[in-house]
C-alpha cells in the first residue's frame, strides 16, 4: 500500500506539472491515464490512513471497509454541488422556445447585449447591419462593464470628434449565414462612411425599443419576449468524485486551486457544430440583404430588404 501511495503521488505531481501537455495528448491511453493520478493518490492515501485507524485486525478487511468509507464520504461531500447543478440545468431547460412567425423588423433604438466584457467596445458587423435597417435611430452595444451607443449621421451633421470606424463591417454576411461577399460589403461600408454618412459614438441610450440578448438567444420588444431559442449546457460533478488538473477545466465554478472536479456535460437544444452565434439572429431579423449589392457609388440606390 505504501508503494502504491508513493508511485501514484509521483505520477500526480507529473500530472499537475505537465497538465497542458498531458491534456493535449490525453487521447493516447497511457498519457490520458495520468489524469487519474491525482485522484488515485488522494483516494489511496485516505484509504491507507482510515484503515490504520479502524479497529479491524485483518488488513484486507480494514482496507475494504476504508474504501467504502472514503468513497462514500467523498460522494456525500460533492452531492450538494451535483444536485444544485442538476436543478439549475432543469430549471433553465424548462424555459420554452418562442419562434417568431416572420422576420422581425426592428425600429427605433436597439440594445445588443453581450455576456462577456469587451476590451474595446465597438460597432461590429451585427451592430452595423441592425443600424442599417429602415427606421433605426441607434444601436447600443452593452457588456457587463458598460455600454456605448452608435448612430449613423449625415456627414454634415456628425461631430468629427465622435466619429468612429466599425469593426469588421463585412463579417456578418460570412458569420451571419447570408452567404454574401464580405469583401464587397466591406468596400460598400468604406464608401458610405467616407462619403455621405458617418458612424458616431455617444453616451449609452437610457432606453431601447428592442433588446438582442446574444448569450441567451433572445429578442425582446420592451420587456416582452418575441423570440427565444433555449440552448442549455451545464457541467454536473460526477459521483464518486474525481479531480483533474484545473488548467484542463473550462468551468470556473468548479475550479479551485490546482485541481478541479471532473464533470459530465448535459445539453438541451439544437446545437449545431460550427454555427456562429450571429447566424440565428440573421435568420430572425429582417436585415438588409447583402447578397445582391448595389453600386456603392450610386446614391439613389439602397440595399434590398430580405424577404
Amino acid at each position: 500500500m505504501k508503494w502504491a501511495v508513493i508511485i501514484t503521488g509521483a505520477l500526480a505531481v507529473l500530472a499537475l506539472v505537465f497538465a497542458d501537455v498531458i491534456g493535449f495528448f490525453a487521447f493516447l491511453p497511457p498519457v490520458g491515464l495520468l489524469l487519474l493520478a491525482p485522484s488515485l493518490f488522494l483516494y489511496l492515501l485516505a484509504i491507507w490512513g482510515v484503515s490504520a485507524l479502524l479497529p479491524i485486525g485483518r488488513v484486507w478487511l480494514a482496507r475494504a471497509a476504508a474504501l467504502v468509507i472514503v468513497v462514500g464520504l467523498a460522494s456525500l461531500a460533492v452531492l450538494p454541488l451535483r444536485l444544485a447543478a442538476i436543478a439549475d440545468f432543469e430549471r433553465r431547460a424548462a424555459v420554452p422556445d418562442v419562434m417568431p412567425p416572420a422576420r422581425i423588423v426592428l425600429s427605433g433604438g436597439v440594445r445588443i447585449e453581450e455576456s462577456y466584457a469587451f476590451t474595446n467596445r465597438a460597432c461590429d458587423d451585427l451592430c452595423l447591419a441592425v443600424l442599417d435597417m429602415d427606421g433605426m435611430t441607434s444601436v447600443t452595444v452593452a457588456d457587463p462593464e458598460g455600454a456605448t451607443t452608435f448612430r449613423l449621421f449625415p456627414r454634415e451633421a456628425a461631430d468629427p470628434a465622435a466619429v468612429v470606424q466599425p469593426r469588421d463591417p463585412g463579417g456578418f454576411v460570412e458569420w451571419g449565414g447570408s452567404g454574401g461577399d464580405s469583401g464587397a460589403v466591406e468596400a460598400l461600408w468604406q464608401t458610405r462612411l467616407a462619403g455621405p454618412e458617418r458612424l458616431v459614438r455617444s453616451a449609452p441610450a437610457t432606453r431601447a425599443d428592442y433588446t438582442l440578448q446574444l448569450g441567451a438567444d433572445t429578442i425582446l420588444r420592451g420587456s416582452e419576449v418575441i423570440a427565444r431559442r433555449t440552448i442549455i449546457s451545464a457541467q454536473v460533478p460526477i459521483i464518486p468524485p474525481f479531480l483533474f488538473p484545473s488548467s484542463l477545466s473550462t468551468d470556473a465554478d468548479f475550479t479551485t486551486g490546482s485541481l478541479a472536479l471532473a464533470k459530465a456535460e448535459r445539453r438541451v437544444g439544437p446545437y449545431t457544430d460550427g454555427e456562429h452565434p450571429y447566424a440565428l439572429f440573421g435568420r430572425w431579423l429582417a436585415l438588409n440583404n447583402y447578397d445582391v449589392l448595389p453600386d456603392p457609388l450610386a446614391s439613389d440606390q439602397s440595399l434590398a430588404s430580405s424577404p
